[in-house]
């Protein structure tokens, strides 16, 4: 369904608040992802860019991309939530095939954060979040619905590794599954048959990460795994498999720093 931006901005930052202010760096990514949960057509691609860490007293940009603390009482807080996902052609031969590919997404809004857990290395949280969705070929934006995904998040840190474990469900509206599910009338085949996308639950997420840094050097890897059982879109005939795997791996050296 879709690769968050989280994802990518994972791949090159560290979560560590001993850490100076601003990081900057270069790195080189390997990421491979599906055009959309549900699809069997995967994408290989090695990205040259740039680190980026930056820690300041409401805002951070950090291995869960760009958040802000909109306020807290005791172990909850109110963030700003920013994710998206890259753009899809709809291959020939594949289910979206004479269908409009995908478009570039960015997705903003908000998300519950409450600390469950926290002693030593350890922490555990629970995220709420529900973010607008908009995409763009670039040359209009539109409106593309509401998605959440609440999910467990447990983090360890130890000596220069942090791993964290995210586990959690999906949810989208009805725009938002139409979006990547749905089939109009005019793109109705023998083979595809017409499909209204309802809104509802979208399956189950499970994401391990780890991330490593001594010096100046940096590295990261994640695997995110998702199961559409049970969810209301797995019927639609754009659904060729019911999971998806989502994997990165990147290195990076971080040439400047600031207090």
């Amino acid at each position: 369904m879709r690769l968050s931006l989280f994802l990518l901005f994972s791949i090159f930052t560290l979560l560590n608040a001993k850490e100076p202010k601003i990081e900057l760096g270069a790195g080189l990514a390997y990421l491979s992802y599906p055009n959309y949960v549900g699809s069997k057509t995967y994408n290989l691609i090695t990205l040259p860019l740039p680190y980026l860490r930056y820690r300041g007293d409401f805002l951070k940009y950090d291995k869960d991309g760009l958040t802000g603390k909109i306020f807290g009482i005791n172990d909850l807080k109110v963030e700003l939530s920013v994710a998206g996902s890259l753009p899809a052609s709809s291959d020939k031969g594949s289910a979206r095939d004479g269908m409009p590919d995908l478009e570039l997404t960015g997705e903003a809004g908000f998300q519950f954060v409450y600390n469950i857990y926290e002693k030593g290395v350890s922490q555990l949280e629970f995220e709420f979040p529900l973010r607008g969705v908009l995409s763009t070929d670039f040359s209009s934006i539109n409106y593309r619905g509401l998605v959440s995904n609440p999910q467990l998040k447990y983090s360890l840190k130890y000596a220069h590794f942090e791993w964290t474990l995210r586990s959690g469900v999906i949810f989208g509206d009805e725009e938002y599954n139409s979006y990547y599910y749905g089939v109009d009338k005019e793109y109705k085949t023998a083979t595809r048959s017409e499909y209204k996308a309802p809104s509802g639950f979208n399956g189950f997420r499970n994401r391990v990460g780890v991330t490593y840094k001594k010096g100046n050097w940096w590295a990261g890897a994640f695997i995110s795994y998702i199961r559409l059982d049970g969810s209301v879109i797995k019927e639609s005939p754009l659904v060729e498999t019911q999971s998806a795997l989502y994997s990165g791996a990147s290195l990076a050296y971080i040439f400047y720093t600031s207090d």
